[in-house]
């Protein structure tokens, strides 16, 4: 039998779906933040200071940092390390995990450019690793679904939920598809969700003809108002300098808006090296640290980001993000304060070991120098009322150079160097007119005292 609803009771009924669906932050919420792990490859100390960072976490509803290495016991893996290897093969033992979990972090990011630094077998092993020490992760899984998908976390003040993705990363990380053959269908691939990116040179349409004339054959693709050589694409269209491909922008956006619809609390985070800078990085061409750039900007540290970002977050954020944290480069960014939500543009590294030393050389003998920048880093904690950020507390931390148990770890800096630190990141953020008050040596964001 049917039966006729009272438009009453009908738009009561939508009214609490729509508010069901757009549930706000808990009042009193906290959020406390970390860049990039790379490192720690011994135990976490013990001491009182660095006890006071852990307290930062444990004592925030949630903790996030992203993971950038992989996790697991190279004497038991059975896999191989991959040639497309992100520069690096930070690898930490399978207790990293239980470690993390132990200090207050319990989400972590894992799209990033050394996901697969140890192939599928290690990113497969890490998951593992980072599931059984109950530490939830988001931007990596078994075919591009899951790693696109909303990973979720309970807390005592609702469910939480992260979205990552990554633009920097080599080719072989991308999650894929299922493949059959002969009536016998594979697993899915496991890997990280990408957000396809390219930087376009704008140039005069008579510098496209004369692009197009020195390429020749060269030039694989593109349309009449393109050229593309290599990596590169130059374009005498006006347009952003960065593009985003349309359909990995759509479904990330996607999966924040679903997010959104069952999270109190949603965070959107992205490992992105571009920026807009276009320094010459030096070398030689066939060095695999210049290969690298290959998809990130030359001057993966400069504090400007690349313009396809703040786009890019705000529509996170208009699409239900409560905060955005971008992850990759190796120094610090400014905040912004958008519709009362905050975008983290870097907040460096949490942890940055390379074993005692300020140089790092890689497998083929190219020397990298780390400047001041790379060994400081903030960790914000983030208060809530009325579903937006009230106040944001910024903890300045320096990360030690020396030998077990304090490498790559941070310590509270002195007076002076905690200023520095500050200081800087108060002029970065002013640029997208953020004020920051420093108050006993901590940073201090006040948006909604009451």
């Amino acid at each position: 039998m049917n039966r006729i609803i009272p438009a009453a009771i009908l738009l009561f009924s939508l009214s609490a779906g729509a508010a069901w669906a757009a549930e706000s932050v808990p009042d009193g919420f906290t959020f406390a933040a970390a860049g990039d792990m790379i490192g720690p490859y011994h135990p976490l100390p013990t001491d009182p200071d660095f006890a006071k960072l852990k307290a930062l976490f444990q004592g925030a509803d949630i903790g996030f940092a992203n993971q950038e290495g992989s996790i697991f016991d190279l004497k038991t893996f059975r896999g191989f390390p991959a040639a497309e290897n992100g520069g690096g093969y930070p690898l930490q033992p399978s207790t990293f995990a239980r470690d993390i979990k132990g200090m207050g972090i319990s989400l972590v990011s894992k799209a990033n450019n050394h996901a697969t630094d140890w192939g599928m077998d290690g990113l497969s092993a890490t998951l593992g690793w980072l599931a059984a020490a109950g530490v939830t992760q988001a931007g990596a899984g078994e075919g591009l679904e899951a790693a696109r998908a909303p990973a979720y976390v309970e807390t005592v003040k609702g469910k939480v939920a992260l979205v990552d993705t990554a633009s920097t990363f080599p080719p072989m990380a991308l999650a894929g598809p299922t493949v059959t053959r002969d009536g016998i269908t594979s697993r899915p691939r496991v890997g990280i969700s990408p957000l396809h990116v390219r930087e376009v040179g704008r140039v005069s349409s008579a510098e496209l003809a004369t692009l197009r004339k020195i390429t020749g054959t060269l030039n694989i693709g593109g349309n009449a108002h393109e050229v593309r050589l290599g990596d590169q694409v130059f374009s005498d269209r006006p347009g952003p300098r960065w593009e985003m491909k349309d359909e990995d922008e759509a479904a990330i956006l996607d999966s924040i808006k679903a997010a959104r619809t069952k999270a109190r609390f949603v965070v959107f985070s992205i490992h992105a090296h571009q920026t807009a800078g276009d320094s010459d990085p030096g070398g030689s061409p066939h060095e695999p640290m210049v290969l690298h750039w290959a998809n990130e900007a030359a001057s993966g540290e400069e504090p400007k980001p690349a313009d396809f970002e703040p786009k890019l977050f705000h529509a996170a954020i208009d699409a239900g993000a409560d905060v955005v944290v971008r992850t990759g480069p190796h120094v610090l960014g400014g905040i912004e304060i958008y519709k009362g939500k905050p975008i983290f543009y870097s907040l460096g590294s949490l942890f940055f070991d390379f074993r005692g030393k300020r140089t790092y050389t890689t497998p083929t003998g190219q020397v990298m120098n780390f400047p001041d920048g790379y060994f400081q880093t903030v960790i914000p904690v983030t208060r809530y009322a009325k579903g937006k950020a009230a106040e944001i507390r910024l903890y300045p931390f320096a990360i030690q150079v020396g030998q077990p148990p304090i490498s790559g770890v941070p310590h509270s800096p002195s007076a002076e160097e905690g200023r520095r630190i500050l200081e800087n990141l108060k002029t970065m953020s002013a640029a997208f007119g953020t004020r920051i008050a420093i108050e006993n040596g901590i940073g201090v964001i006040r948006l909604n005292p009451s």
